[in-house]
């Protein structure tokens, strides 16, 4: 029996390198499961600067149905920008 949560997201989810924030299940609707990448951006992949943290996106994915209920990813997307001033603005 598994019971690492990092290693049961992998498992219920599917998803490498993820932190399974949280799971909304309200009768009657779709289980709305909220997720984040655990792998912070580390460098620039143009430069391999430094980067900074430029907000947070959430993005919304219908995903494949689980134990017969219909499934959505609610996926916070980090978003990083390059500190390298000596180069064009650079957001990823």
């Amino acid at each position: 029996m598994e019971k690492d949560h990092k290693a049961i997201s992998k498992i219920l989810v599917g998803l490498v390198d993820i932190n399974l924030i949280g799971v909304e299940d309200n009768l009657g609707e779709p289980l709305h499961v909220h997720i984040e990448c655990s792998n912070s951006q580390k460098q620039c992949p143009t430069c391999e600067g430094k980067v900074h943290h430029n907000g947070l996106r959430v993005v919304e994915v219908v995903d494949l149905p689980s134990f017969g209920r219909k499934v959505i990813l609610f996926w916070s997307k980090h978003r990083w920008r390059c500190a390298n001033k000596h180069l064009p603005p650079t957001v990823f």
